[in-house]
């Protein structure tokens, strides 16, 4: 029996690595986003993929009025797959790191976590819903531009 369910995991293991092959590719991606609010700030992340339903970006923010900006990386882990999610959808969640600096912060290190969406109109452009929790980074409304 305990053969058996080894065997099972093996074989399930080795299908979804033959259904993620043909899964999109979602790194080589650049992402700006505008924040609004008390916090109104433009950001930014360009994403590499480094597993098929996993990325990694460095990441910068700029507020609007402010002396202050937060550079950063984050990581992101898409759903597509677990959400049986085709094109034009995407929808992940994450967490990041990041430093902000300038006259209006406390210098410290931030971070969040962060879920968000996008529906992608063609193979280049998107539209993104990002929401998070943060002191440096927190998503907002953005576009997605697909290499």
């Amino acid at each position: 029996m305990k053969n058996l369910f080894t065997l099972t995991l093996i074989a399930g293991l080795f299908l979804m690595t033959i259904e993620t092959q043909a899964q999109e590719n979602h790194g080589n991606a650049l992402n700006v986003f505008v924040g609004f609010g008390e916090n109104s700030s433009i950001g930014a992340y360009y994403e590499f993929q480094v597993h098929p339903d996993i990325t990694v970006s460095p990441e910068a923010k700029l507020w609007f009025g402010k002396s202050q900006m937060a550079i950063g990386a984050r990581g992101d882990y898409y759903f597509d797959r677990i959400f049986k999610l085709a094109e034009p959808w995407d929808i992940w969640g994450g967490a990041g790191i990041g430093f902000a600096f300038g006259d209006d912060s406390d210098d410290d290190l931030n971070f969040n976590i962060h879920a968000g969406g996008e529906y992608k109109f063609n193979e280049t452009w998107g539209i993104i819903l990002e929401i998070g929790g943060g002191s440096a980074f927190s998503g907002g409304l953005g576009v997605g531009i697909h290499f």
